[in-house]
């Protein structure tokens, strides 16, 4: 379970790590797209009559056209004093159209002059005028040329019906800046509709001398600026990182779930062998209670059968299951008549096949025991011997099961290392030299093998004997 369980804390661990630098990568990645200020020179765009085309945006300057697009200013004399001489006075559009699908904000037009002409009127935005850029002389005023007051007016100009006519020279410029309130910016995404735009249009009046109604001034220089922002939510990278940010967030909900369920079940299963084992305990004791010089037998060769299981290599759960098994391997001894089981002396051959039954009676009492596979196994065969002289089904080496041979060793070494009813505990000395000479005989020489290495690491100790005790004192 725990082998399940570490792949997905590891993805825990390191996807949320990828998420955050993916998710991270792509907000700095569109905070600089969206901060670059883009400049388009009209002089680099790839012309297509009054049209300069770009890849993201197109712009347009022309004439409105029509009958009131253009007309003719006849010349203005006062006082013998010519204001103004013969013009032509045209209607000049700038469009900005938008050909992308991301949003074009804080855009402004730098147009320069390309003759000298005046400046009578300009709407959808502020106009800043760039007066006598050659000269030496510069002046520079932002006014709305359709709402002033002449006494506001510092650049040269000279006053007609028509307006003020600002004077404009060849190299001159003005930097339009869009009107918020107009509906002039920001400039949104292209439609589907491809007979639809997004655009913004500004206009303004120009009066040329001596030029006929139908002339044109071509203004091809300047620039356009402006900042193109774009939306996270329109970068396939933000769908995947967000496709992984719920993948992730499922894996942890199901590692909680996971680790929760397993906890309880953890939690049960330690309760149930709490159960197993005290219920275990319990019966071990009334068979004990039969016969009280083997007292604590049972759960001494539960305790070495799990030891030698653990130094054989087994898993957690087979040593458990070696334990509870050899725990009840003498469960059948509550049916050997009490006469029998406390005799000191030897006993007779009929009492002897009494006894023996013993591992029968234990398999017939555990068959219905399921929480615990093969656990009569541990009874019925803990008596077979490796050379096949055991009883009671006679089975030899691995025909016996690996912990039958297991409890049989830990069986035989307690009997040895303890006090029974008709002697004391062998000599240390003499319990090795049993071990070792029934190897392949009584014993699975392997199984002897690991139990002599636990007594030599101290792991299992052999018990003093009272004899020694009163040689000692």
């Amino acid at each position: 379970m725990k082998k399940n369980i570490k792949p997905l804390m590891i993805i825990n661990i390191i996807l949320p790590i990828v998420i955050v630098i993916g998710f991270a990568v792509i907000l700095l990645q569109n905070h600089l797209y969206n901060s670059i200020e883009r400049v388009r020179d009209l002089s680099e765009a790839e012309r297509d009559g009054t049209m300069f085309i770009f890849d993201d945006i197109t712009v347009d300057i022309t004439t409105r056209g029509g009958d009131t697009g253009s007309w003719m200013f006849d010349k203005l004399v006062e006082n013998d004093v010519v204001i103004m001489d013969d013009a032509v006075g045209t209607i000049y559009e700038l469009e900005v159209i938008n050909n992308t699908d991301n949003t074009i904000t804080d855009w402004t037009a730098k147009i320069y002059i390309p003759e000298d002409m005046s400046a009578n009127n300009s709407w959808n935005g502020d106009f800043e005028w760039h007066q006598g850029v050659n000269s030496g002389n510069e002046k520079v005023q932002t006014i709305d040329l359709a709402d002033y007051s002449k006494y506001d007016i510092i650049l040269d100009y000279v006053m007609v019906p028509p307006g003020p006519m600002i004077k404009l020279y060849e190299g001159d410029y003005y930097v339009y800046y869009p009107d918020e309130v107009a509906g002039e910016f920001p400039l949104t995404p292209k439609p589907k509709d491809p007979e639809k735009n997004s655009s913004a249009r500004i206009g303004f009046i120009m009066y040329i001398l001596g030029k006929p109604i139908d002339y044109i001034a071509d203004f091809s220089v300047g620039e356009i600026h402006y900042h193109m922002q774009t939306s996270i939510f329109k970068n396939p990278f933000f769908w995947i990182f967000g496709a992984l940010a719920v993948l992730w967030l499922s894996l942890f909900l199901a590692l909680i779930i996971v680790r929760l369920n397993i906890r309880r079940l953890l939690e049960q299963q330690k309760r149930d062998e709490t159960i197993i084992e005290q219920t275990m305990q319990t019966f071990v004791n009334f068979i004990e209670a039969k016969d009280p010089s083997t007292m604590g037998h049972s759960l001494r060769v539960a305790q070495y059968s799990r030891m030698l299981a653990e130094s054989m290599g087994f898993p957690e759960s087979e040593c458990k299951r070696v334990y509870y098994i050899a725990l009840m391997h003498d469960c059948g001894k509550i049916y050997i008549p009490d006469s029998i089981l406390s005799k000191p002396a030897r006993l007779t051959p009929e009492e002897y096949e009494v006894m023996k039954k013993h591992t029968v009676y234990g398999g017939e009492i555990l068959r219905d025991f399921s929480s615990i596979d093969d656990i009569g196994m541990g009874a019925v065969s803990h008596h077979e011997r490796f050379d096949g002289g055991g009883y009671p089904n006679g089975l030899s080496g691995e025909d016996i099961p690996i912990v039958a041979r297991i409890i049989c060793v830990s069986d035989a070494f307690d009997a040895m290392n303890s006090k029974r009813c008709y002697r004391s505990s062998l000599p240390a000395d003499v319990i090795i030299d049993e071990l070792i000479v029934n190897k392949g005989k009584q014993f699975d020489p392997m199984i002897v093998d690991h139990l002599l290495k636990l007594i030599e690491y101290g792991a299992i100790k052999l018990a003093k004997r009272e004899e020694d005790n009163h040689h000692n004192n």
